[in-house]
This record gives structure tokens, sequence and C-alpha cells, in this order.
């Protein structure tokens, strides 16, 4: 039965060997007031399998490898793969920002595809990550703050 998303990723999903399966099964976040606010599509996510091949290919204990890889950036890695733009700047750019810490013209495809897998597609599960929506201080410090005066603690 094809008949929702979720079955149609299911279906792709079943004929990939694990854990190239994970990108596929990964689920969008539908609790926003607003869904139509979410960014990242679904055809964004299928966009993914673009960099599929590239990860079969690249072997993390493999000196070969690193140097096949090492000579591109990350950035025309996933020109080449075909990642949609939304993917890209909500999913793949953050974690470049995150993990070998630099945008992905810093990155070499290497980096970029070491990090990926052994930080968040080795298995399923192990990588669930939610970005802020607005700033950091404004979402998560100033509110802590204020419980805390709220308590008697002179924030300085």
């Amino acid at each position: 039965d094809l008949s929702s998303e979720k079955s149609i990723r299911r279906a792709i999903a079943s004929n990939l060997p694990p854990p190239l399966d994970l990108p596929v099964l990964a689920e969008l976040d539908t609790t926003k007031e607003n869904p139509e606010d979410t960014k990242v599509t679904p055809v964004d996510m299928l966009s993914g399998i673009g960099l599929l091949g590239a990860w079969a290919d690249f072997e993390q204990e493999s000196r070969a490898s690193w140097e096949n890889y090492d000579t591109q950036p990350a950035s025309l890695l996933f020109e080449k793969a075909g990642i949609a733009d939304a993917l890209y700047e909500e999913f793949v750019s953050p974690l470049l920002h995150v993990l070998p810490m630099c945008p992905a013209y810093d990155c070499s495809a290497a980096a970029a595809l070491s990090c990926f897998h052994v930080f968040a597609l080795q298995s399923r599960g192990a990588f669930d990550v939610r970005w802020c929506r607005g700033s950091i201080s404004e979402k998560i410090f100033e509110p802590w703050q204020q419980q805390l005066e709220k308590r008697g603690v002179d924030v300085r």
C-alpha cells in the first residue's frame, strides 16, 4: 500500500541496506502550530538519496577513501548529489557547523561523510536533533534567567 508518505518511505527504505535506509526513514517535525512553516518537504528529504552512493562508497577506515574524498570540498559533493536547497539549509549545513565545525566549502567531502556516518546516521535513533526556531537567547536563556530571578537569584 503506497497511499501515504510513510508507506512510500518504508517501501524505498526496504530496498536499501542498513544504514542507508536511515535518511529515508527520518521523519519531519509535524508538531508545529503552522505545519506550512516546515521548510523541508518530503521531496527535499528524498533529495538526500543523491548522497547515498558516496556514503556507500566511502569507507571510514580506508586511507584510499579518505584520499579520494579529501580532494573535493563537501559543498561540491552536495551539489553533485543534487541536495535540495531546503535540506541543505535546514539539515546539512547546521550539522556541518556542529560536527566538523565548518561550512561546507571549508570541509572536505571525506570529513563530512565521516561525521554524518559516525554522529548522525550510524544507527537508528542515535541522532535526534531539533533546531531552535529563533535566537537561543530569546528562546532558552532569557526565559531561564526570568525563572531564576523569580526565585531570587541575582543574574549578572
